[in-house]
């Protein structure tokens, strides 16, 4: 018998209960029943791939990994980010972070996923004589597997120590920082979800949060501004100064206030000794059962939330895939605005175009890019001044960000093969070769990116012009600034062939689609961001070892290039780059044309 249309979550007649446990049938074990043959039958499948010789050298790797950081390298002083992650540092920035977020959950409304079921869940078990509070605790338990594993992966992050009580601890910590997280963001999607369904009653019931929230944001927002003079002061002595001076604003009675039950959740997490832990963590548990109290309250409204929420994914889904085909409409009814394509032409540049066209009519691509060059142009603003060290702090800002971006950026545009590999299907019609196809699918994309860069870098342009000082203080010179510009797009080749990369060699590992995800996918993220860029380390190896050798020849030679060599440099850089990539992405269309439907993740 199939309870799901998923082949992996076929549940065999001989694993049925026996005839004594049919005749009386209890809604809940059979809920129990289901998802524990879920979980079962989802690992199997996973356990028959590790057969491909891909799958198992990757499972290999990352359980040496995983032993390594977790026994081995807690003796050899932490793990990766122990040395950067302290205290006195982590705990506030944090607690602004979830601060920040929750208030995003409650005022702006949050991402429905958090509510979302599949539609074989919604066929069969809304339908059930199963309670709502038996829904919301299956919901709960669905949730557990993800943040179980993001426990894992920050464990290893921070300090390893699998072997030793205090990485017991610590990973206890950090189960109760996401487990109130994950409640916190669910108990939010019901309560906006009922007040949108029920205005008069379902808004009441929203007041009181989103003033409490609108209250703690305001404590933090005025704190920074009494204390603009030190922070303006600070911008004089360089950025260390000026994150010095935060993290103290941060301190004060105000700010402290707003941020004291997100700090009290994550004090436990950086605890040195096991006194403090056991002080400290009483609390956190205590504001963890508040939380799972709260949501199960909230049974009465969360089956029409979830209900909403599950037809709001398929239409979001919808929209995306019909975006794609140029028949996406706006929420006001208007057709986005994108050039038309000559009927004649190139295949690759319609599927690029494609791509194009689904992330401009999202809204998604747009919104983020006027919201981060507005908050440069914003911060430009403020670090204005005629001292040096304010323009360094606005250039220190904005270079972290950029290679920040570089480096997440591939992660959250997945307008390529992440998107389009689910209608496998339709992509083997169409009369190209596979690597036509990965070529396009990266190109669009990259594309997409570069712009989102491009535009960043056009606001510290435009304060250098203003302010010429900054360019001799800064050390940025205009041929520095056109080899990064050049530069960008073929970096952002690099970093979305090995995604899409990734995606055609672990198809049935890798999320497909444009879903927002919460925060109980940053420790997967992390380690993906990892993975991707060690694998572009080794590839940038020649291309940088020959713009170098290029700049230094000609610094030593004193040639008519002079500071523009730079550029060239960057050029033949680039050149390189492009020359191992092709060869790459002609193995990788080899791959596409071997893939198959049955290779996908279940659900995907």
């Amino acid at each position: 018998m199939t309870l799901y249309s998923d082949p992996s979550l076929v549940v065999e007649r001989s694993t049925w209960p026996d005839d004594a446990s049919r005749r009386t049938p209890s809604p809940v074990s059979a809920l129990r029943f289901l998802y524990a043959r879920t979980v079962t039958n989802r690992l199997r499948a996973q356990l028959a791939r590790a057969r491909s010789p891909r799958y198992l050298v990757a499972v290999v790797l990352g359980v040496l990994y995983l032993w390594w950081a977790l026994f081995r390298n807690a003796r050899l002083g932490g793990g990766p980010l122990a040395s950067i992650v302290r205290a006195e540092t982590a705990i506030p920035v944090f607690a602004l972070f979830a601060l920040l977020s929750a208030a995003r959950w409650w005022l702006f409304g949050s991402d429905r996923s958090a509510l979302a079921f599949t539609p074989a869940e919604v066929q069969f078990l809304f339908p059930a004589p199963v309670s709502r509070r038996a829904l919301v605790q299956a919901k709960l338990v669905r949730t557990q597997l993800a943040i179980l594993l993001n426990t894992l992966i920050w464990s290893v992050l921070l300090r390893g120590g699998g072997g030793s009580l205090a990485g017991w601890r610590r990973g206890l910590a950090l189960w109760v920082v996401f487990s109130v997280l994950a409640l916190h963001r669910l108990g939010a999607s019901i309560v906006r979800a009922n007040a949108l369904e029920h205005e008069g009653a379902g808004r009441r019931r929203s007041v009181l949060p989103i003033l409490v929230f609108g209250a703690m944001i305001s404590a933090v927002v005025a704190g920074l501004i009494l204390e603009l003079p030190v922070l303006r002061a600070a911008t004089q002595d360089g950025m260390r100064s000026v994150i010095t001076a935060v993290l103290a604003t941060l301190q004060r009675p105000l700010p402290s206030i707003a941020l004291w039950p997100a700090r009290v959740v994550l004090e436990p997490v950086f605890v040195t000794t096991a006194s403090m832990w056991f002080r400290t963590i009483p609390i956190a548990l205590g504001i963890l059962l508040l939380h799972y109290f709260w949501v199960i309250r909230l049974d009465a409204a969360f089956e029409e939330a979830a209900l909403e929420a599950t037809q709001h994914r398929a239409d979001r889904l919808l929209r995306i895939r019909s975006s794609q085909l140029g028949k996406s409409r706006s929420r006001k009814g208007k057709l986005a605005r994108i050039p038309s394509l000559a009927l004649t032409g190139r295949p690759e540049v319609a599927i690029a175009w494609k791509n194009f066209a689904a992330a401009v009519r999202g809204g998604a691509w747009r919104t983020q890019l006027i919201i981060f060059t507005g908050g440069l142009i914003v911060l430009a603003i403020a670090t204005r001044s005629s001292s040096a060290k304010a323009g360094d702090v606005f250039l220190g800002v904005t270079a972290a960000w950029g290679v920040m971006l570089l480096f997440l950026g591939p992660l959250w545009m997945r307008f390529d093969l992440r998107l389009d590999l689910r209608r496998l299907s339709i992509l083997k019609t169409w009369p190209l070769p596979g690597h036509r196809i990965v070529a396009a699918e990266i190109a669009g994309v990259t594309l997409l990116h570069s712009i989102t860069v491009w535009s960043l870098m056009s606001v510290p342009i435009v304060m250098l012009l203003i302010n010429p000082e900054l360019w001799e203080s800064s050390g940025a010179t205009i041929p520095m600034m056109v080899a990064i510009a050049i530069a960008v797009p073929v970096f952002n080749a690099l970093m979305f062939t090995v995604q899409n990369g990734t995606v055609l060699l672990f198809p049935a590992w890798v999320r497909l689609g444009t879903e927002a995800r919460g925060f109980e996918t940053m420790g997967q993220n992390l380690l993906t961001t990892g993975a991707t860029s060690l694998v572009a380390a080794v590839a940038l190896v020649f291309p940088v070892g020959l713009g170098a050798l290029i700049v230094w020849l000609s610094s030593t030679l004193d040639t008519a290039l002079g500071s523009w060599a730079i550029v060239f440099g960057t050029v033949m850089g680039c050149v390189v780059l492009a020359v191992e990539m092709w060869p790459v992405i002609l193995w990788l269309g080899t791959v596409f044309d071997r893939t198959d439907i049955s290779d996908l993740a279940p659900g995907n």
